[in-house]
């Protein structure tokens, strides 16, 4: 990777030949970086739609008047002729913030990033980098890098199949062909509901099925428990809401599901490694700092 003022970065172009251009979408460039300390890029806008994917540590992407909290697994696009900024996040030497992303347009390409779950509104997936989806990225990066002739074909396919997977796991779970459907009645009872204060034993209701194997499967596909699932839900729609809203911390724990400020607060406490309030301060610094660089 060459170095640069803020980071540590390798891309490569592509250029779409004509017959590439007849197709829905085309990629345009590739690449991957290693962050600084400083990391920031914007305030700027590009002319195309560019995927990015997290490998390790966090950023803060600000998008129209919000700035989201992203973490490794999660992706982000941008796009053409809207303005956008990210920066790092608690600098780690040992796991900093790593992406690698896709720029590239077609005709499709606003339609294809609906079916994913992605729009302008709501630019962001969290944890659906799956390492079968990393393996597909890093095989159009190849193709790409490798500048070889008459690959345009094998990089659309390339890139069809990493939107294909992204529409499949979306969520962050596996496609519903290879998960039990009471398994994704549950998650989906789950994803509906966790902002209402219930329970995983309402979940495990839903599914039907003894609570043992509901926990036994639900780990195996997930990679952690109900509990910790209905948590995580709750925790990062809890630290959006503390970015880009002026809810007090008692009117964010009770519109989370929680019963009062004081679980709210441990429970935010135990997942972020911060109280509330913190967190607040220290997302609105950012957003001074990031206002400040504008």
């Amino acid at each position: 990777m060459k170095e640069y003022s803020y980071e540590f970065r390798e891309n490569y172009r592509h250029t779409p030949s004509e017959c590439e251009k007849l197709g829905g979408i085309w990629p345009l460039r590739v690449g991957q970086n290693r962050a600084k300390p400083n990391y920031f890029v914007g305030t700027r806008i590009i002319d195309c739609y560019s995927v990015h994917f997290i490998i390790s540590g966090s950023v803060f992407l600000s998008h129209g008047n919000e700035v989201v909290h992203l973490k490794p697994k999660d992706i982000f696009c941008l796009y053409p002729n809207i303005k956008y900024s990210y920066n790092v996040v608690d600098f780690d030497s040992e796991l900093p913030l790593q992406m690698c992303w896709i720029a590239f347009n077609g005709v499709q390409a606003s339609s294809i990033l609906k079916l994913i779950g992605v729009s302008e509104d709501q630019p962001f997936l969290r944890n659906c980098l799956t390492p079968d989806l990393y393996e597909w990225i890093k095989k159009l990066f190849n193709l790409v890098a490798k500048k070889e002739q008459n690959v345009g074909l094998k990089t659309q396919v390339a890139l069809y199949n990493i939107f294909d997977m992204l529409m499949n796991n979306k969520s962050g779970l596996p496609s519903k062909a290879y998960v039990n459907e009471w398994l994704m009645r549950s998650i989906d009872f789950i994803n509906t509901h966790f902002m209402e204060g219930i329970s995983v034993m309402e979940a495990v209701q839903v599914a039907g099925v003894h609570r043992s194997h509901f926990y036994n499967e639900f780990n195996r596909l997930l990679g952690m428990s109900p509990r910790q699932y209905l948590i995580k839900l709750r925790m990062e729609r809890a630290s959006e809401m503390l970015m880009n809203t002026t809810l007090s911390i008692t009117e964010i724990s009770l519109s989370t599901g929680y019963p009062d400020l004081y679980s709210f607060s441990r429970a935010f406490y135990n997942f972020f490694g911060v109280s509330p309030t913190d967190y607040r301060i220290k997302a609105s610094v950012k957003l001074k700092q990031i206002d400040n660089q504008v």
